[in-house]
């Protein structure tokens, strides 16, 4: 995507601009500069944005296999006794993983529902669930922000 914005950017810039130019068009040289530089700047940030997905592909890998983790716990809800300290163990992990490869406040975002409502009878199994499922909407929150 990157390559076709420098594309148009050319087009503009050497084209169009110097076509106009030639007529003595002012007015038509100065919308192709603006063009131009309207187009290398969309170039600039398409390729900023390129290389953050791939400095951080990393990581959105690693938090989808701690989300598929998590939807793996779901799936064990109906166990009985209930999987909790695989449940802990788990939360654990995603804390360590996320204090030490990306940041405190992702860590201090991960444990908090803000904004998030649940549903549930007051169980451990209700209780579990809505860990779950908070923790898992904030690590896919995580994937879509480092995607960006």
């Amino acid at each position: 995507m990157p390559s076709v914005a420098w594309f148009i950017a050319g087009v503009f810039a050497t084209g169009s601009f110097w076509y106009f130019l030639s007529k003595r068009d002012i007015v038509g040289a100065a919308s192709s500069g603006i063009g131009a530089l309207i187009f290398v700047a969309l170039a600039i940030h398409l390729h900023r944005r390129c290389d953050k997905a791939i400095v951080n592909a990393p990581h959105i890998q690693r938090l989808a296999e701690l989300l598929d983790e998590a939807h793996a716990l779901r799936a064990r809800l109906v166990e009985i006794p209930l999987p909790v300290t695989d449940h802990n163990a788990w939360v654990a992990r995603v804390v360590a993983y996320l204090r030490s490869d990306l940041s405190h406040a992702h860590e201090v975002r991960f444990s908090d529902f803000s904004g998030m409502t649940f549903y549930g009878d007051g169980s451990e199994r209700s209780a579990m669930s809505r860990s779950l499922e908070g923790r898992s909407r904030r690590l896919n929150e995580f994937i879509v922000e480092l995607g960006r």
